[in-house]
């Protein structure tokens, strides 16, 4: 609610004679102006003099501030004068001690049984976290039932994880019917699970009519994916021009997959400066032919945030320039936090030295994820050590991609073992694509 100037200097001058209630409601518009000593100053003059809601304004204040113990003393008084929220407040605050969740616990209890939304929900958390499935499953409905669309998302949650896909729709279907845009969206995405695309779209809609960035993000991105690619822009460019990092990067993505590199470049570098780590990736990616020194700042900050890919693209930078001991610790990183490239691409530097034995492990996660240049190189392993035909497994897989590399070392093998016939056809056909020669 918007004030005028006059308003504040008029609660200023009753503030200033000593009246409670003004103290108080100054407090509030300093601390909503980022003015926090002075908002601190007023409800300490109005808790001094027994105001209730000042006391809790104060303790809530102190709290954020980490004044645990100056905080714990106002919101205390509070929630003995009977002020529901300084309850839950106050258990907010002691929960973040593990010794006296006890006693948050007891105070989420009591403003729960009070009819406090906020004490049934942190109430029905600390239930769930401690296994008592049942008992916080009582109080997540509680504060459906009192309009929590939060609660009502944890309960569809809940209900979708276990399989009871009725009982989800239910309650994403009542959260977003309550107007929550988070809801909305989570509604579109469930009715897109399940192919019912217009309503998909229709929630998706409504959830960006709220007005909500990331929604229209959402939106967008919905669009995007069922190729209606210029209205998908034009809903990015609104929630990317409003500020919202994902609209920048997902914007990015749009334009790059469109041939617009410049374009989507500036949409990367926006969306990088916000701070997310896939926009820094895909930039420091696309950077990396035409500006070697830029790609390896974005990728360097995106890896030193732990973005497993970027540590990766880092390495390859790096080894593009000669800097192979700078890379290998990078390549090593991503590798041991299960990055299919980084795996196979370690895999193979320790094929090169004939370290099979640890080479192997490597590959098979990186084949269990798919990867098909790992097919590859896990078939020239096991030919390699002598294990022929579960290497002609991975080669012809590998070779069913049209791994050339692979093609090659399966004929080898397929020669070795007399078979011949099937060896010139998979010739015949990298001569047809160009790969060699007709004899």
């Amino acid at each position: 609610m918007t004030r005028t100037w006059h308003e504040e200097q008029a609660c200023r001058v009753a503030a200033e004679t000593g009246d409670v209630e003004a103290q108080a409601q100054l407090g509030l518009m300093c601390e909503r102006d980022g003015r926090a000593e002075e908002a601190e100053r007023w409800y300490a003059a109005a808790a001094e003099s027994g105001h209730v809601m000042a006391m809790k304004y104060l303790g809530t204040l102190l709290g954020g501030a980490g004044r645990t113990g100056e905080a714990e003393r106002w919101l205390r008084a509070a929630a003995d004068a009977g002020e529901v929220q300084a309850i839950v407040n106050l258990g907010a605050l002691l929960v973040r001690d593990p010794q006296r969740a006890g006693e948050a616990e007891e105070l989420f209890r009591r403003a729960a049984q009070l009819g406090v939304v906020h004490g049934m929900v942190n109430l029905a958390i600390m239930c769930a976290d401690s296994g008592r499935d049942a008992e916080a499953r009582e109080w997540f409905e509680r504060a459906a039932d009192a309009g929590d669309t939060e609660s009502m998302l944890h309960l569809g949650r809940t209900a979708q994880g276990e399989g009871r896909t009725e009982e989800a729709e239910r309650w994403y279907t009542r959260a977003a019917e309550a107007g929550d845009p988070v809801a909305m969206t989570e509604l579109a995405r469930w009715c897109a699970s399940g192919r019912r695309m217009e309503e998909a779209e229709r929630w998706h809609r409504a959830a960006a009519e709220t007005g909500r960035a990331l929604s229209v993000t959402n939106l967008g991105v919905f669009l995007a994916q069922s190729g209606r690619l210029e209205e998908a822009e034009r809903w990015l460019r609104q929630a990317a021009d409003a500020g919202e990092p994902q609209a920048m990067f997902n914007l990015g993505v749009l334009l790059d997959e469109a041939g617009r590199a410049a374009e989507s470049r500036d949409w990367y570098g926006r969306a990088a400066e916000h701070g997310h780590l896939d926009a820094m990736f895909n930039l420091g990616n696309n950077l990396a032919e035409i500006d070697p020194e830029q790609a390896e700042s974005w990728l360097r900050r995106a890896a030193e945030a732990g973005h497993v890919p970027a540590m990766y693209g880092l390495c390859v930078v790096l080894n593009g320039q000669g800097r192979y001991r700078e890379g290998v610790p990078y390549l090593m990183k991503a590798a041991d936090a299960g990055y299919p490239p980084a795996m196979n691409a370690a895999a193979r530097d320790l094929l090169d030295q004939r370290r099979y034995d640890e080479a192997e492990p490597l590959l098979r996660r990186a084949v269990e994820a798919g990867l098909p240049a790992a097919f590859r190189n896990l078939g020239g392993l096991l030919k390699e050590t002598g294990r022929l035909d579960e290497a002609e497994t991975w080669l012809r897989r590998a070779a069913d991609a049209e791994d050339v590399q692979a093609i090659t070392l399966l004929m080898d093998l397929l020669v070795q073992s007399g078979r011949n016939e099937e060896a010139t056809r998979w010739l015949q056909w990298l001569v047809q694509h160009g790969h060699a020669r007709p004899a």
